[in-house]
């Protein structure tokens, strides 16, 4: 996936994820979705839903747990949702985070590309694990991808390749470091760069976006090498088809 991607991503996307850095590993990423998610619920009131994400093995996948009443569970998990980019469910329930009833079924006419689409949720899920905790790594200050993560891509792309009709979004991003501008430019072209991996891989360059958000979506605040890390990263974002996807998308190839 590569050249001339523009723009598109939800808004703490996601989608699961390669992590960008030598210095973070998906552990200590999950970890910081965890608490990130912790954060926005005691922020929003609701002190008795706990959030956990799988670790054997790592998934972003959110399941929350607690007792307290159903219109506030609905309200956790698309708190949730919102604040990781991340699938959310609730323990020993239905309740998925949209509103939806996760019933396993494919529901491919659900156009809005957000996690409650079950279709949606299940290649997400399927790129989740094809990561596995793994790090998605460049090379400092470029966006020379390392041959090790050159093979993480073609296991994200096999794991794409079953969902045809699906957008993904590549989201880059990097640490607040330097200069915001420069920082910016970087995530683009290393966003730029997965793209074109994953269309030589076999993704039609239709269904693939790539965004470049510097340091402007943080996971983790505070300076610090372990912040840091965590904020360096690259999302990749399954979203549902639509008309204007299809055209961005489109358009990033004669931008």
């Amino acid at each position: 996936m590569e050249v001339g991607g523009k723009i598109l991503t939800g808004t703490a996307a996601t989608a699961l994820l390669a992590l960008v850095g030598h210095y973070t590993t998906g552990e200590s990423y999950i970890t910081g979705l965890e608490k990130a998610a912790q954060t926005e619920l005691t922020a929003q009131g609701m002190d008795g839903v706990e959030v956990s994400f799988a670790r054997e093995p790592l998934s972003r996948k959110a399941i929350l747990s607690g007792d307290v009443p159903d219109e506030m569970k609905q309200s956790a998990l698309d708190a949730v949702a919102e604040t990781t980019g991340s699938s959310a469910s609730w323990a020993g329930t239905n309740l998925v985070s949209g509103g939806n009833i996760d019933d396993g079924a494919a529901d491919n006419s659900d156009a809005s590309g957000d996690d409650a689409n079950p279709a949606v949720a299940s290649c997400q899920n399927s790129v989740d694990q094809a990561i596995g905790g793994e790090k998605l790594s460049f090379r400092s200050g470029s966006a020379y991808i390392s041959p090790a993560s050159n093979k993480l891509l073609d296991k994200i792309a096999a794991a794409l390749k079953p969902c045809p009709d699906l957008v993904v979004a590549v989201g880059g991003h990097t640490d607040d470091n330097g200069n915001a501008e420069v920082n910016k430019i970087l995530s683009q072209e290393r966003a730029d760069r997965v793209r074109a991996g994953l269309i030589e891989r076999g993704i039609p360059e239709n269904l693939v976006t790539a965004t470049g958000f510097g340091a402007e979506q943080p996971l983790a605040t505070g300076g610090g090498a372990e912040a840091d890390a965590q904020n360096r990263r690259i999302e990749f974002k399954v979203q549902a088809t639509n008309n204007n996807q299809i055209n961005d998308a489109k358009s990033q190839q004669e931008g």
